[in-house]
């Protein structure tokens, strides 16, 4: 969509503006900074979305957004924090299906209600899983690594740094009629850095992660989770190959607090939805594996509600205990 700076004038001029009728009895919104809540470390996925984002916010806002990483507890941490924050807009966590789907199903005691305590903002993205394996594996290709792995004579272990890459690596495993087990980390980045390591033979994880090494060559990727093709892959081809019907992507969503005024979530919604309509941000998101599915906030609750019923059915169904 081409960028009108006409809308943006009246943007900008929206979120300066008092509340409607309240001018009184309520500040302009925001009146210090606004941070960006990211449940995992700097370099992950929802961190460098979130940084893309807030960087074409602050001038829009007139004040600083600031990325505080809570990473640990599958993201729960910051999740945790926005929950418990005064819900003045300031506070905006910025969520995934691993924070807003995956950790309700995967932790037995998640702090935080993921459709209670929370409002939705904004549908923002999402980007593809890639099964990756270190450079020198002797698998080259999906079928290859499928051989390898239904040979092994030993549990074969696997990486993963969110619990929203976990899905797609227990159903290959149950697929292949694997004897398997997950190593888990704090994030996706330690992981990754004990799979280059060699202390495991493959992981899933968000593709925004893993492109560096895998353009660096310290990597090779197998598969994506994604049914569709990956431009940023080509060739590369999708788990349903192997597991027919099988589409798994990583979204990510905006939320404020339950009981944010209405107005200021409206204003934070119109403002990101202006950021990701310029072809100058996808010209950053792109190359990291992003990929556009924005929404409206009632899009996002419908799809945390779903994401929520998903994930429990499906560590139900593969017998995967609770941490």
């Amino acid at each position: 969509m081409p960028h009108h700076p006409a809308r943006r004038a009246l943007i900008a001029a929206a979120l300066a503006a008092p509340f409607a009728g309240d001018a009184h009895a309520q500040a302009p919104w925001p009146d210090r900074p606004v941070r960006f809540y990211v449940g995992f470390a700097p370099g992950t996925a929802t961190d460098n979305l979130a940084r893309v984002i807030a960087e074409a916010l602050s001038p829009m806002l007139g004040q600083p957004v600031v990325i505080e990483n809570r990473p640990g507890a599958q993201g729960t941490l910051a999740g945790a924090a926005v929950a418990r924050a005064p819900s003045d807009g300031h506070a905006v966590m910025m969520g995934s299906g691993t924070t807003h789907g995956a950790a309700s199903a995967l932790l037995r005691s998640v702090p935080y209600d993921p459709v209670r305590d929370f409002m939705p903002v904004l549908r923002l993205a999402h980007i593809t899983q890639v099964l990756v394996v270190r450079a020198d594996h002797p698998a080259e290709d999906l079928p290859g690594l499928a051989r390898h792995l239904r040979a092994a004579n030993a549990r074969v272990f696997y990486g993963s740094g969110s619990s929203g890459n976990l899905l797609p690596a227990a159903m290959m495993m149950r697929h292949l009629g694997v004897d398997s087990e997950v190593v888990t980390y704090r994030s996706p980045p330690q992981a990754l850095a004990d799979l280059i390591g060699g202390r495991f033979p493959l992981m899933f994880i968000d593709l925004s992660a893993a492109m560096g090494a895998i353009r660096a060559g310290q990597l090779r990727a197998i598969a994506i989770s994604s049914e569709r093709a990956s431009p940023n892959l080509p060739g590369v081809p999708s788990l349903a190959t192997l597991i027919p019907g099988f589409g798994f992507e990583t979204w990510f969503g905006m939320y404020l607090p339950t009981g944010t005024p209405a107005p200021i979530a409206a204003r934070l919604g119109a403002a990101t939805r202006e950021v990701l309509d310029r072809p100058e941000t996808w010209a950053r998101l792109s190359p990291m594996g992003f990929e556009r599915s924005t929404g409206s906030a009632g899009d996002l609750a419908a799809l945390t509600q779903a994401e929520v019923a998903r994930w429990r059915a499906a560590v139900r169904d593969l017998g995967i205990q609770p941490e």
